[in-house]
């Protein structure tokens, strides 16, 4: 399999789901176009995502040296200086499971890691995706509730859908820019029929069920034949509920918000004003900024388990 063939399996199944913007999905699309015929793909032609974020935490590396705050991307190691930040580069589009782009499964592993380093003062999101895959979403989110370092999260051009899925559990949420594009917070199904050009092609499909399986596949038919009541109703309606609920969990901000609000509705919104009017982030920041912000949360929450251990010792 190759970044076409994965991309396109997951496109044009009925079960995938998604939390992410059109542009996402177009983007990735394009990305891989020039693959429809390739059988194999080399590191060159279409770096892994591993590779990718080697690249760029080289670019991140020279800044955060000069201001001697100290990232990761070893999550687990032991090696590296104590009261790092881990930094998490979320680019481009989020599957579950992928070796080209970033994995949602992935990155539950890489936040476990570095939750259990003690060289690991705080969580560094860097975020410029507009979503992705909807399953496995809430795992990530579990994940993300579940850690007691401090989490910031720093949005470069757009955080939506999944990507703000992720980032909303940031302690501080700020972006790059006042044209950011934030939210969607939304889910929907985006998939490719391929019939009709199979059916150019004078292949037909026979398709048959037994006597007490009518029900097999069958909200998936209806959805292709233009009936998606159903499916909508049990498919994306439960994956939106989770995502609200897990949003307004992550940040208490947005909880008096009505349940039809456009927030609430996958509107999306530039940063500023709109995005902190609508209490989606909390300003805006440079990266070098955002990084010198988390570093301290990091000094600041590592001071204070000092305190507590050093208090504990005298009762």
């Amino acid at each position: 399999m190759n970044p076409y063939t994965q991309l396109v399996s997951i496109l044009s199944s009925p079960s995938a789901r998604f939390y992410c913007n059109e542009a996402e999905i177009v983007s990735a699309l394009v990305s891989v176009m020039k693959f429809i015929d390739v059988a194999h793909v080399t590191e060159e032609q279409f770096p892994s995502y591993k590779t990718q974020v080697a690249s760029i935490f080289g670019v991140v590396n020279p800044i955060t040296q000069e201001k001697e705050i100290h990232v990761t991307t070893d999550y687990a190691s032991q090696e590296v200086t104590p009261g790092s930040l881990a930094y998490y580069p979320i680019m481009g589009m989020i599957l579950s499971d992928s070796r080209w782009w970033f994995s949602s499964k992935q990155f539950v592993k890489d936040l476990q890691a570095a939750e259990a380093n003690p060289m690991v003062n705080a969580h560094f999101l860097h975020i410029k995706s507009g979503g992705g895959e909807a399953w496995y979403m809430d795992r990530v989110a579990e994940t993300l509730q579940s850690l007691k370092k401090p989490i910031y999260s720093f949005v470069e051009k757009v955080a939506a859908s999944a990507a703000y899925y992720i980032g909303v559990h940031g302690a501080t949420i700020k972006a790059s820019t006042q044209n950011d594009l934030i939210g969607s917070i939304g889910t929907l199904i985006d998939s490719l029929n391929f019939m009709p050009y199979f059916e150019k092609l004078g292949i037909e499909r026979i398709r048959e069920v037994a006597t007490k399986s009518d029900l097999k596949n069958k909200k998936y038919e209806d959805l292709y034949n233009g009936k998606p009541e159903q499916f909508i109703r049990e498919e994306l309606d439960p994956l939106q509920q989770q995502f609200e609920a897990a949003v307004r969990a992550a940040r208490p901000q947005l909880n008096d918000l009505p349940d039809d609000d456009p927030v609430f509705r996958g509107e999306s919104y530039y940063a500023s004003p709109p995005a902190i009017d609508n209490k989606l982030i909390d300003g805006l920041t440079t990266f070098e900024e955002a990084l010198y912000e988390a570093d301290t949360m990091g000094k600041e929450w590592a001071q204070l388990q000092r305190n507590r251990k050093s208090l504990m010792s005298y009762i």
